[in-house]
């Protein structure tokens, strides 16, 4: 499984959540509903005791029905949220519907047990096909999640106002208790294919993950069977596969559910623990909810960086084209001079005509407005510069970031959310809609360790906390680290509270080697500063500062790096 990429929840771990839910919130009070990316709606579900926060998503990567713990109120204002929500008010849940193998989800809703349906729920969760639809008591289509049009099916158009039909009919055959193993294996071997594709092309609700699972479950003489030509396949091992297919449809019909893990990456839902080594105390509901969480948080964290990384390169290059156009305006107005001596010249002949007259002001028009844009254009060539030096400080700090994994993956999320905001902020780029919902409002904070003696020492990770220890964290007698002509985080040591030994300041001085652009240098030149000689640079980005009466001292970055690594602890 690649990195980021959940295990896509297949037709047993969806009947495993439903039967949950059908046992646990039947009947309940809609809430509310908010919709937190384009794909995905939560839903709020009130009974006697207690709330029940369920999660729907149709993306195509990683479509998925979970309980979840209450979120953080993001997305009230979508147009389908805003529709469920104004449409299930006061309304009660009274069923959840699923067809045997069937990926279609039935909620009904009634404004109170007993009475009449008056609005459906339904979300297929089918892949890439996967859709969302809010209905009316006959059927009509009121929202949905995506409309597709004629020229994007030849099957079904999906649009508000229409009437809604299902997917395709499901033709394959339906996995059945007490077939026999002879009637079992003649249906597979119709087309000798792998045994893998064999299962999934022959019978409904058959994923790519069950057969994986069946593959681990059973004591087979080919650990890679699934992968075999069934025609290759010897009938012991059939006979293997076939023992725990059984045991998969009787656990999927009774509705024999428990979460475990196997081979790292993957979960499975009617293993049980004895039958694969495994001790697992957490609810269902519970585990799914982590592990979705920690693969998708992952999956958010992999975007972000390279949103992140491809907004710098985009506006680097922006800076340099406009930085090498006006070298170019710098070296055509070093002609100012050729200007005004071809005007001179024509003021010292002896015949001047009213055409010569007008030829020379024109030229010393020109030479004077060349010779003025020269230092208009200096100063432009002075920003573009600082421009790329900003945007190369941004890429330190995105590199700092993915050298620590210390942190949980939605304080890492929550520091690159900051680090593209800071950066479009700086250079007004737009961003989109999506990228301006923060996933916590919690704010991040800087890494703090502890020097031998006790001191204090801060490290900034994004230009917001460069600002905050530098400045409104630090005292009178604190001391500034940072590489000296490089891209780095800034270093406050806490020197305030007791006088600085030797040791102290070293670390100090390796931390800001470490957290530089410089860290791949065996030494880095650092610059030691009191911060009573700091200055914020008027007009400046965050993180922008100007000192004076520094000193040089030498830092290590991998001394700091195998000292932040046993003492690492972070400011909450």
């Amino acid at each position: 499984m690649q990195k980021g990429v959940p295990q896509i929840m297949d037709i047993t771990s969806i009947r495993s959540v439903l039967h949950y839910l059908t046992r646990n919130i039947l009947p309940t009070k809609f809430e509310t509903a908010q919709q937190p990316e384009p794909n995905t709606i939560q839903l709020c579900f009130r009974g006697v005791d207690s709330q029940t926060w369920l999660e729907v998503s149709w993306n195509g990567d990683s479509p998925r029905i979970l309980k979840i713990n209450k979120p953080e109120k993001i997305g009230r204002e979508s147009t389908l949220s805003k529709q469920i929500r104004y449409g299930l008010k006061y309304m009660a849940l009274i069923s959840i519907d699923q067809d045997d193998f069937e990926r279609v989800i039935k909620f009904s809703f009634a404004k109170k047990p007993g009475d009449e349906i008056n609005r459906y729920l339904i979300f297929e969760l089918m892949g890439k096909h996967s859709n969302i639809f809010y209905l009316d008591s006959k059927q009509k289509i009121i929202a949905v999640g995506k409309q597709i049009k004629s020229s994007q099916s030849s099957f079904r158009t999906i649009s508000t106002g229409s009437i809604y039909s299902g997917p395709p009919v499901n033709l394959k055959k339906q996995p059945r208790e007490y077939e026999s193993f002879q009637s079992w294996k003649n249906s597979i071997s119709i087309v000798p294919e792998s045994l893998k594709y064999c299962l999934i092309n022959t019978y409904q609700g058959v994923s790519p993950i069950l057969t994986k699972q069946l593959e681990v479950i059973s004591k087979t003489s080919n650990p890679q069977i699934m992968e075999k030509n069934i025609d290759f396949i010897s009938d012991s091992d059939l006979k293997e596969i076939f023992k725990n297919w059984k045991i998969w449809i009787n656990r999927f019909k009774n509705n024999n559910f428990k979460f475990s893990t196997f081979n790292n990456d993957f979960y499975c839902v009617w293993f049980f623990d004895k039958e694969i080594n495994c001790e697992n105390k957490i609810d269902l509901c519970t585990s799914l909810e982590n592990y979705y969480d920690y693969y998708l948080q992952q999956k958010k964290l992999e975007l972000l960086e390279k949103k992140i990384e491809g907004i710098i390169f985009k506006q680097t290059n922006t800076e340099k084209k406009n930085l090498n156009l006006q070298y170019d305006l710098l070296i055509k107005s070093e002609n100012y001079e050729v200007y005004k001596e071809k005007a001179d010249n024509i003021f010292t002949l002896k015949e001047i005509t009213k055409r010569d007259i007008i030829k020379g002001q024109k030229l010393y028009k020109k030479s004077k407005k060349l010779k003025r844009s020269r230092e208009l254009i200096k100063e432009r060539l002075s920003i573009y510069k600082t421009n790329i030096e900003r945007l190369e400080e941004f890429t330190t700090l995105l590199e700092n970031l993915n050298s620590l994994n210390h942190e949980k993956l939605f304080m890492r999320i929550k520091l690159l959310e900051e680090i593209m905001e800071e950066i479009c902020n700086e250079f007004n780029i737009k961003r989109q809609r999506e990228d301006q919902k923060s996933t916590h409002k919690i704010q991040s904070s800087p890494i703090q360790v502890d020097t031998p003696t006790g001191l204090k020492l801060q490290v900034g990770r994004n230009m917001r906390q460069n600002d905050l220890i530098s400045f409104k964290f630090s005292k009178k007698g604190d001391l500034w680290f940072h590489a000296q002509e490089s891209p780095g985080s800034h270093v406050v040591l806490k020197s305030s509270s007791q006088a600085a030994s030797e040791q102290d300041l070293q670390i100090a001085a390796d931390l800001a080697a470490l957290f530089s652009k410089a860290k791949r240098n065996i030494k880095v030149p650092i610059n030691l500063v009191k911060i009573k000689d700091l200055q914020k640079i008027k007009k400046g980005g965050p993180g922008c500062v100007s000192f004076k009466n520094g000193e040089i001292i030498w830092g290590n970055p991998t001394r700091g790096e195998d000292y932040i690594k046993k003492n690492l602890k972070t400011v909450i």
